[in-house]
């Protein structure tokens, strides 16, 4: 499970790697097209999602195997998940 685990990491790390380099061009280059803020807009917001995907990827390689620090992790995981994505749900549970 941990070859798969590195596996997607791995994917998941090229793909923030490039969206960071399609970033980076654009600002030093400076070109422009029509729609180009709507589509850098979807790349921050996927950038994010895959950001948090390979932080829990490597965690899950990192603690596959052992039962109660995964249990723990995935507790941790949940809470970042929840109060990310869904910050309602801590604000009424406070």
């Amino acid at each position: 499970m941990k070859k798969f685990y590195s596996v997607i990491g791995s994917v998941l790390g090229f793909i923030i790697i490039l969206l960071y380099a399609l970033k980076n061009v654009q600002a030093l280059v400076g070109f422009t097209f029509e729609g180009m803020d709507e589509i850098f807009g979807y790349f921050n917001l996927v950038q994010q999602y895959l950001i948090y995907a390979l932080a829990g990827i490597a965690g899950l390689e990192l603690v596959s195997g052992k039962k109660l620090i995964a249990a723990i992790f995935f507790i941790i995981l949940a809470f970042v998940v929840v109060s990310t994505f869904f910050p309602d749900v801590l604000n009424n549970i406070i």
